[in-house]
């Protein structure tokens, strides 16, 4: 309900830029009539993995025309989630194809939602990375040291969030210790 005085708030703090990330249709909507009412906020379209199976036919398609407005910067959520059960794994796998080859077309970077499936999710990657570098980030980055560095070799960025202050989350931490300082990005609930 305060959404334009905390946008003020953000600014006048000194954040220059933010990234409104969209999950369905209809949030990738709103994230682009979000950034074209305010100067610092850029919007990501595109329909995370729990929300495949609840797409119309057609919701990719318009996910493509809104990825082509002004202030779209990048295409995502995408991934893989085998954590919760609320799409077949490949829906999601079809869907996160499409996302990579729209990120690819307009050469805008992609973010990619992991969840309890790093072996799928890197099997993906690596069959686009034949065609070249990648260019997107590991979203909430919680995987292992294995993950982190191929995902590294393959063009990413390790994005990572609160987790990393869970008291049992030591690995997290040292993964995050490894990341090259231009490839490590940290999220808005990170310390």
């Amino acid at each position: 309900s305060d959404q334009n005085d905390a946008i003020a708030r953000a600014v006048t703090a000194g954040v220059h830029q933010m990234l409104v990330v969209g999950i369905t249709l209809e949030s990738s909507r709103r994230a682009v009539e979000l950034a074209q009412k305010h100067p610092s906020v850029f919007a990501v379209v595109g329909i995370q993995p729990n929300y495949v199976q609840a797409a119309a036919p057609n919701d990719f398609d318009e996910i493509v025309a809104l990825a082509q407005q002004p202030k779209v910067v990048a295409i995502g959520e995408t991934g893989l989630d085998r954590y919760w059960d609320y799409a077949p794994i490949e829906q999601q796998v079809e869907f996160f194809d499409r996302h990579i080859e729209l990120s690819r077309k307009l050469e805008l970077p992609f973010v990619v939602h992991c969840r309890d499936a790093e072996s799928d999710v890197l099997a993906v990657l690596r069959r686009h990375a034949a065609n070249g570098l990648l260019n997107g980030v590991m979203h909430s980055f919680c995987g292992d040291q294995a993950t982190a560095d191929e995902c590294l070799k393959l063009g990413l960025y390790l994005s990572f969030a609160g987790m990393l202050t869970f008291k049992r989350n030591d690995d997290l931490r040292r993964v995050a210790a490894t990341v090259p300082a231009d490839r490590l990005l940290i999220e808005t609930d990170a310390p």
